[in-house]
This record gives C-alpha cells, structure tokens and sequence, in this order.
C-alpha cells in the first residue's frame, strides 16, 4: 500500500454487529475525499465475533488493519495500540457504534487542511443525544471550560483529527483515568494545542449496547472525581506543557 495519508482508529468492544457496516462507510469515505486512508480496527478483548468481523475485513481490503487485544484494556488501551499501529503522520479517532458518523471524517479533514490547527474536534449536535446524557455532558462541559479556562462546545467529544505525535502527547501527560475520554478537550487546552470545533450529527448506536447505556450514578461520580484530580495534577506537574 502506498503511503497512507490518514489512519482512522477505532477501538471495538462487542461490536460484531457494527464492524462491517463501519469498513464500508469508512473505505468509501476514503474513496470520496480522494486521499489513501486505512482503518485500524482493535479487538478490545470482545466477549462475541468482533474479531472474526475484522478478520474477515482484512482478507477483504488492504486498507484495513486490525489489532487484537486479549483482555480488556480500556478506550486508553485502544488508543495506544491504535497509535502504535497507525502507518499515517495523521490520524482520526472514531467510535465503532457509529454514533458519530465515519462521513463526517471528510469536514474534520478538510477543517484541518484549511485552518491549519493542531486538533479539529467534532461537536455532537444535540438532537441526537438522550435528554439525560445531553444534561450530562452539558454540565461535564460546563464543568471542564471553567475549570481550564476553555471555551469549548463539546470537550468530552472523542470524534478528532490531528497529527499522531500530538494526541501521544494528550495521552502520555496524564495518570491514570478510567474515563479520559471526558478530558480529551481539556488535556489539549492545558497543553496550549489550537482547537477547531465542527458541528456534527450524532446519531443513535447502530448496534449493541453502549456503557453508559444505563447511566449509572458511579460513573457520574468517578467522572467528577477524576475531573478534580486532573485539575490538580495540572496545576502541580511541570509535565503539562506544550512539547515542541
């Protein structure tokens, strides 16, 4: 294959029923921005035929490549492998249910090629959110923009595209979060990385059940927690500061 242009990763966990519905979608993404994309798919430990799903992916097309993980290592853990994995300068995270939809990874490009920033972040419209999870992220969003002094539309949004080295960068100033995907926006801003925002739909999962599906009190409460300790931790470690 020749030099890949972006890598999309995609962390899977139980998602048999969404793996082949996201190849698709993606690899005519691809097809339709003109540029040479491939898919990084990783098997987060799955109970059910996820990694069945992409290994029959990658006999079918080169532009897909996939990670298997034994156990479960958390979205973190995907995210690494995925890095680790990515063949391009530039890469895209993407949830595997679909809810954000692998389309819209043409405006986050173009936004990117076109104002020239180190993040575009991809804003969840709010008519596809649950009324319970959009007062949650609302406030969580309230919450991190006054705590860091940002003025974000969606910080927790995981939808992004920016160069491999920055968002290793994201990951690496941190200790360890069991949600860090809520601090996405948040790590980017203390480290002094420019952000563009898109407005993009958000659509109900396609297949398979969402972890917060049930919206249990604990992870409210963890987050909260988590988010007080991210706050110190960058008041107090030297670490979290932009790198050249």
């Amino acid at each position: 294959m020749a030099d890949v242009e972006l890598s999309v990763i995609a962390p899977c966990y139980n998602e048999e029923g969404n793996v082949d519905v996201l190849v698709r979608r993606a690899l005519a993404t691809f097809a339709s921005m003109g540029i040479r994309g491939e898919l990084v798919l990783i098997d987060d430990g799955s109970k059910d035929r996820t990694w069945d799903c992409i290994s029959e992916a990658m006999k079918a097309h080169p532009e897909v490549r996939g990670v298997r993980h034994v156990k479960n290592r958390g979205i973190e853990g995907g995210w690494r492998s995925g890095l680790d994995h990515a063949r391009a300068d530039v890469i895209c995270l993407i949830d595997s249910d679909l809810q954000n939809r692998p389309e819209d990874i043409q405006r986050l490009w173009e936004t990117y090629k076109r104002e020239q920033v180190d993040i575009v972040q991809a804003v969840r419209h709010p008519d596809g959110l649950e009324k319970h999870r959009l007062l949650f992220s609302r406030g969580l969003n309230l919450m991190l923009n006054v705590t860091f002094g940002t003025h974000l539309k969606d910080s927790k949004s995981g939808f992004i595209l920016c160069r491999k080295e920055v968002f290793r960068s994201i990951l690496d100033h941190k200790y360890r979060y069991r949600y860090f995907q809520s601090f996405i926006g948040a790590a980017a801003g203390v480290r002094k990385f420019t952000i563009a925002e898109v407005d993009t739909p958000f659509e109900q999962r396609h297949a398979g059940q969402s972890f917060l599906a049930d919206f249990p009190v604990r992870v409210v409460t963890r987050i909260v927690w988590e988010l007080a300790k991210f706050r110190v931790e960058t008041l107090t470690d030297p670490r979290h500061r932009r790198r050249s």
